[in-house]
């Protein structure tokens, strides 16, 4: 039981670690809708506010739009809708260059 718990607090440190120091910097580039509420085509880091480490504020065509961000792992941005409470999805945009 000592064990499940010292495991417990130590991914939670090493969440909330996360979470304060190397979030921002995964959020940076540009994000396309997959589900959920529908923000826009696409938004990118300059649209997004963050407020308090745990809100975000997203301006998007001349609209404010406050969602609880949920994490930021592996190319995919999770955000929960503060209005409706709807899970919302985007993934990180990837161009299609021809050579």
């Amino acid at each position: 039981m000592r064990k499940a718990v010292e495991i417990v607090l130590f991914l939670l440190v090493v969440f909330v670690f996360d979470r304060f120091l190397f979030l921002p910097g995964r959020m940076n580039g540009t994000w396309d809708y997959k589900t959920g509420t529908n923000i826009g085509d696409s938004i990118t880091f300059e649209n997004i506010d963050i407020v308090n480490n745990f809100e975000v504020k997203i301006s998007n065509s001349k609209k404010l739009d406050s969602f609880y961000l949920l994490g930021c792992y592996f190319g995919t941005l999770y955000l929960l809708d503060k209005d409706t409470l709807e899970y919302t999805v985007y993934e990180e945009y990837e161009s299609l260059e021809m050579e």
